[in-house]
């Protein structure tokens, strides 16, 4: 029992010590969350009062609100490249304001099921959306992807705020959407959001946009199909995107299209059935594009729109933007008059004819006209909308620059040109149904063969090749890329602006600059922003080098020299495409009917791209032959020649070298000199008055190295060396008459040789010519005659027959060698006529004859004995 009651007691005390620590130690806890408590109060309030205070001060900093400019908008200045020179004014002349009564319901409701659901709720601000969309910005890190903006809350963005995404233009924004709701009614407020609203290039409103897209009149508006009104309601949110007047677009605006109606469906303003209905309706079929007239440089000016939509939230036609341009107004006009007239170049009479051209600045990449199209004011723009197949034009891009940058080929480096087949054993054929051999990719290039091209590709992978396309501006999709067919140009993706941005890299030594038409804009407010892209090294000098050097072949003598301009350093290459099989049987089109044609040249001050073909082919006249597929490269001659005002050459870069005609990457591949060519024309003549046989013969070096020439002859089965020279004659100096000499000459680049050319002449003897000169003279002394003569021409390994007769009587001397003969004892009295005759194995000459008279004696004189 003591026991027990012990133990109770020491247990009772041993709880009032751990209560007793417990106290201790919890009391510091106790005062540290009072203090925690007091101080997050304090700052919380600080917080609160300074967050307070910030909200104030940018309420206080927003924008005067100012009705004029949800009503009348400012208008935009487009300059020239001077940056003086106004070329266009665009703003509120593009729109056509109406009245909400004349906006038909399903319009009303295809917006607001889309845009704001709960606009007739709210005031001004949405706050569900905006909470939903703070957690999206927390939870993603960027203010890109919160939205939630009712059409208040847009409408005063678009019309008194900056394109900056930032909390606190967020914040005036909320302000000014409640001033906004305080000031106007909702019917008011959907109107003005309808007519302010931008629906791409220059439609502005929703009234443009109708007449546009769909030839309806502001008085029509209730013609609406709600197909039509779906689509209208979408494209504000991208109008780049979404724009139906860009064939590109479409695929996308349906798909936008049938979300608008999938939304009324969701809020009620359609029923199921009728929304699959609507959906299942093609979007062409909806469609009545109307070209709209443009003004003296609409292609361009509908460049920079979509340039500056493209790259900011600036709403253009309302902001009172001054935009500064690339433009060359002089370069821009006469493009237009080249495409436009005939006074220039002679167009086949066929209005569906199209021809289209972008000029860039090659340094820059600045574009400095557009030819959209012949006879176009507004509408599709060739030059830059259509996706077509830019054919040869593509091997520089994706073939023979990703090979030199990979490998570092030269320009020397040999494919084989022969029968061939894709990868899944489909046959490629060259377009001359030809096979060249072992040539160069030079060669190659220059004629345009598609078998070496593919070799290529294949040797480069797909997966490279496709990277270095890319980073030249050419778009390949993933889905694409592993297509051979790419490589000579079978993808439908080239456009004029496409091709001349590919093709600028070449020329300013490796830099890919996105062309574009807009450097920077100014803000009413004043601020600058500077639009212009920067350069990008996408390739090394010396595979732009490589690349211009054998383009510079293709203009100079290859398939591209109608377009060579003597006086300017260009280098060029021409495309072409063919039709399809069922095409060509549908409308009876010959096997090489032409569908597209391109040229795409530059030098180091402009690059061109041009391109000719027909938009639709209707009838059996909708293609182009052998003489119309030349349009591109006269075209481009002609703008070329009258714009360029630099004659300057294109540098080589100290990373390549030369050997003979071809470059080379130094520390890659050293070109192999070609086979030379066998000298033509080897000929042998003999010329008796020099007696020496004269060879000539004609060289077209193929390789730029010093070529010599090695001739030798066989005479009597014997071989031996004539000389070795570079020049395109030779001699061989008295050569054995009756013998045949055969002679060889080979050419000789480098250490190559080629093949041997022959010839063969005999060396004939000849009747020998008369001898000349024939005298003959008495000499009394010696009571001789003495004779003498010259040979005839020419006269080599003759002897002479000397002959003379007196009183009727014909003797004859030996014959001889030598000029002279001596005739002795001729008969005082006597005239003697000498006659001299050359004779060799071929036979003799005419004799030559003279004659003398051998005079008397005198008479003795007798002794004076005899007297």
């Amino acid at each position: 029992m003591t026991e027990n009651h012990s133990s109770r007691i020491e247990h009772r005390k041993k709880l009032q010590d751990q209560q007793q620590r417990s106290g201790k130690n919890s009391s510091p806890k106790k005062k540290f969350w009072k203090r925690f408590l007091f101080f997050s109060l304090i700052l919380g309030t600080v917080l609160l009062l300074a967050g307070a205070g910030a909200i104030i001060w940018i309420i206080n900093d927003s924008p005067k609100f100012d009705e004029t400019l949800l009503k009348d908008p400012l208008s935009s200045s487009i300059y020239a490249s001077d940056g003086e020179t106004v070329i266009a004014e665009v703003g509120q002349e593009k729109r056509e304001d109406i009245g909400i009564e004349q906006i038909p319901d399903v319009l009303k409701d295809a917006v607001i099921a889309t845009e704001d659901s709960r606009f007739y709720e709210h005031q001004g601000i949405d706050v569900r959306r905006t909470m939903m969309a703070i957690f999206k910005v927390i939870t993603s890190g960027s203010l890109e992807g919160g939205g939630g903006s009712t059409i208040t809350q847009q409408l005063v963005k678009n019309s008194f705020l900056s394109i900056e995404q930032t909390a606190t233009r967020k914040i005036k924004e909320w302000y000014l959407a409640l001033q906004l709701e305080r000031r106007f009614s909702k019917e008011e407020i959907l109107e003005m959001y309808l007519n302010n609203n931008l629906y791409g290039g220059d439609v502005y409103g929703v009234a443009k946009a109708a007449q546009r897209f769909f030839g309806l009149q502001p008085d029509e508006l209730d013609q609406l199909t709600l197909e039509q009104a779906a689509l209208l309601a979408g494209i504000p949110q991208s109008p780049n995107r979404y724009m139906p007047t860009d064939e590109s677009n479409l695929d996308r605006a349906e798909e936008r299209r049938n979300m608008v109606l999938h939304y009324m469906n969701r809020h009620g303003y359609i029923s199921e059935p009728k929304m699959s209905e609507a959906q299942r309706t093609p979007i062409e079929d909806t469609l009545k594009i109307q070209n709209p007239k443009g003004n003296k440089y609409q292609a361009f000016v509908n460049t920079v729109l979509e340039e500056v939509q493209k790259k900011t939230d600036a709403n253009l036609f309302e902001d009172g933007l001054d935009i500064y341009t690339t433009i060359d107004p002089e370069i821009q006009q006469l493009t237009e008059d080249v495409l436009t007239t005939n006074d220039y170049i002679h167009y086949p009479n066929n209005k569906n004819l199209q021809i289209a051209v972008v000029i860039t600045d090659t340094q820059t990449g600045e574009i400095k006209a557009i030819g959209g199209g012949r006879n176009k004011n507004g509408g599709f723009n060739y030059a830059t909308m259509m996706k077509r197949q830019p054919g040869s034009t593509i091997k520089p891009i994706i073939d023979y620059g990703p090979a030199i940058e990979k490998f570092k080929w030269s320009t020397g480096h040999m494919i084989t040109d022969e029968e061939y087949q894709y990868s899944d054993g489909t046959p490629i054929r060259n377009a001359t149904r030809t096979y060249a051999g072992n040539k160069t990719i030079r060669d190659h290039l220059v004629w345009s063969r598609n078998i070496p091209a593919l070799k290529t590709f294949q040797e480069v992978g797909a997966e490279d090749a496709t990277d270095f396309a890319r980073s030249l501006g050419f778009p390949i999709a993933d889905e694409q890329k592993g297509n051979e067919a790419n490589s000579i140009g079978g993808i439908d993706a080239a456009s004029p602006l496409v091709m001349a941005g590919a093709y600028t890299p070449f020329g300013n030594g490796g830099y890919y600059i996105e062309p574009h038409t807009v450097t920077k804009i100014v803000y009413s407010d004043g601020r600058e922003e500077n639009v212009a892209p920067e350069k990008k090294k996408v390739m090394e000098d010396y595979t732009a080098f490589l690349i211009t050097d054998m383009l510079r072949s293709v203009v100079d003598s290859g398939t591209g020299v109608k377009a060579n301009i003597p006086s300017l350093d260009l280098a060029g290459k021409t495309g072409t495409t063919n039709f399809d099989e069922r095409t060509i049987m549908k409308y009876s089109l010959p096997e090489n009917a032409v569908r597209d044609a391109w040229f795409v040249g530059y030098t180091p001050q402009y690059t061109a791209a041009v391109w000719t073909g027909y938009d639709k082919t209707t009838s059996s006249d909708d293609y182009l032959n052998s003489t119309s597929d030349d349009i591109p490269q006269l075209v481009f001659k002609t703008i070329i020649s009258k714009a360029a005002t630099n004659t300057a050459a294109f540098k080589q870069p100290a990373s390549v070298g030369q050997l003979g005609f071809e470059y080379y990457v130094k520390g890659g591949e050293m070109p192999q000199p070609p086979k030379p060519e066998t000298p033509a024309d080897f000929a042998a003549t003999y010329d008796e008055a020099s007696d020496e046989i004269q060879l000539s013969w004609d060289h077209t070096s193929n390789s730029g190295l010093e070529t010599t020439f090695e001739v030798s002859y066989i005479t009597d089965g014997t071989t031996t060396t004539l000389t070795s020279t570079n020049e395109t004659k030779a001699a061989l100096p008295s050569p054995e008459k009756g013998k045949t000499y055969t002679f060889t000459i080979v050419a000789v680049a480098g250490d190559v040789k080629s093949d041997s050319a022959s010839t063969s002449i005999t060396i004939e003897e000849t009747v020998p010519a008369s001898p000349s000169n024939l005298q003959a003279t008495f000499d009394q002394a010696t009571n001789r005659i003495l004779i003498s003569w010259q040979p005839g021409n020419g006269a080599k390994n003759v002897q002479y027959i000397v002959s003379f007769s007196v009183n009727g009587l014909p003797q004859t001397l030996a014959p001889t060698p030598e000029l002279q003969a001596t005739l002795v004892g001729p008969q005082p009295g006597q005239t003697y006529v000498i006659a001299v005759t050359a004779i060799n194995e071929a036979g003799s000459s005419e004799a030559a004859t003279t004659s003398v008279t051998v005079d008397e004696p005198p008479p003795e004189i007798g002794n004076w004995n005899d007297f």
